[in-house]
């Protein structure tokens, strides 16, 4: 079982390898769109990659909702902890 602070690490990855986001960015409450002027583009981009790297599947309607970096940490943590690992 991962733990949340190795999920948000292979996130910060993830980010980094698809978008270039610098890792020390992506901090708690840093908002995807209006502090790092990510699009849905860039969203589906690093949505892939987690699904990819993680196997799991995020809905499209949970997509619209994520507005931070700590949503898709916290949502992959529960995701990956109900289908116990």
């Amino acid at each position: 079982m991962r733990t949340r602070d190795e999920i948000a690490s292979s996130v910060r990855e993830i980010f980094q390898k698809t978008l270039k986001v610098e890792p020390e960015k992506l901090v708690p409450g840093v908002k995807l769109k209006d502090d790092l002027k990510l699009d849905s583009l860039d969203m589906i981009e690093v949505v892939y990659e987690v699904e990819e790297r993680f196997d799991v599947q995020i809905p499209e309607e949970r997509l619209k909702e994520i507005t931070t970096f700590d949503q898709i940490v916290d949502g992959l943590h529960a995701a990956l902890e109900a289908k116990g690992g």
